[in-house]
């Protein structure tokens, strides 16, 4: 009989020099982020962060991410523990932990389809979302760039960002807002300000945003492209193609998070030539989430920390 570990480990909000272990535990369980998005995160939310130490060595064996995204609404994510203590007790003292802090508000979360029963039917997150997030991915052998667009095609103006560019954030913050129907400045101004990776902005017409993409390495291997906010697919082709033009660890593998609640954002994928891997469907405690503007939304910005 395995015996638990519930009394060894202390649970609470990790601090900026543990944020590295939760990366490790969550690259151990081959799952993908960008290799700076977790400390980028904890800024926005330190208290959100939560992590099972045990108390003797000071070692960090597990994480859970409660993150708040705006008044009454939090998001749940980066739920792991080291594989060789797994079921011992430490992934529901940090469950409840979270849940403690998300109190009566409303809380979303991504499950993975092997655990959607228990979201659903046992922890409260009764509310399934009528679409899915699809992980793709796909080795560069396989990527076709040029079926994204045409050369010839000079409709849209891309611009990358720069940390510190607070002229550009503003507008980012101003167009992230249209797509999530609230606003997100903390955790726009932790993206832009990310040293990895590259931040295309796309402009159109007059010269207002159409868009911005971010990509970034992923911890696994390659990259990871999120968010990808555009106001149609013809910007979002623009945005992607040279994002993962631009970008070396491209060249090994290319993954993305797409929702079928806007088909465009899967046809981008597999235009692209990246392959359909999972369907990861979208729990809540409750109804009544702000609606985001689906048609804008191409990938997400991250499934751990983030609503799209």
């Amino acid at each position: 009989m395995t015996t638990s570990m519930a009394n060894q480990v202390a649970i609470r909000p990790l601090r900026t020099d543990e944020v590295r272990y939760a990366v490790e535990i969550w690259k151990e369980q081959g799952l993908e982020e960008g290799v700076n998005t977790l400390q980028l995160w904890h800024k926005t939310d330190p208290e959100g962060f939560i992590g099972a130490v045990d108390k003797d060595t000071g070692e960090v064996l597990g994480s859970c991410a409660a993150i708040r995204q705006k008044e009454g609404l939090y998001f749940v994510g980066l739920y792991a523990v080291r594989t060789k203590l797994q079921g011992r007790g430490i992934g529901m003292k940090m469950w409840d932990y979270a849940m403690k802090r998300v109190g009566d508000s409303n809380a979303g979360l991504n499950a993975v389809p092997k655990h959607l029963s228990n979201y659903r039917d046992r922890a409260g997150f009764s509310h399934v979302a009528p679409w899915n997030t699809w992980v793709y991915a796909s080795p560069w052998k396989d990527v076709t760039l040029e079926k994204l667009i045409s050369a010839s095609d000079d409709s849209v103006t891309l611009r990358r960002c720069y940390p510190g560019d607070d002229a550009t954030l503003s507008l980012l913050v101003d167009y992230d807002e249209k797509v999530h129907n609230f606003r997100r400045e903390n955790a726009i101004r932790t993206t832009m300000n990310d040293d990895d990776g590259c931040l295309m902005v796309a402009f159109k017409g007059s010269g207002a945003c159409a868009g911005f993409g971010k990509i970034s390495t992923n911890i696994q291997e390659g990259a990871l492209v999120g968010p990808l906010y555009a106001d149609d697919i013809m910007v979002a082709q623009h945005i992607l193609h040279s994002l993962v033009s631009d970008f070396a660890p491209a060249r090994v593998t290319v993954t993305a998070f797409a929702m079928d609640g806007n088909p465009d954002s899967c046809r981008l994928c597999e235009e692209l030539g990246l392959q359909r891997l999972m369907a990861v469907p979208r729990c809540y405690r409750e109804t009544g989430v702000p609606q985001a503007d689906f048609s804008k939304i191409f990938a997400h910005h991250t499934l751990n920390f983030s609503l799209f």
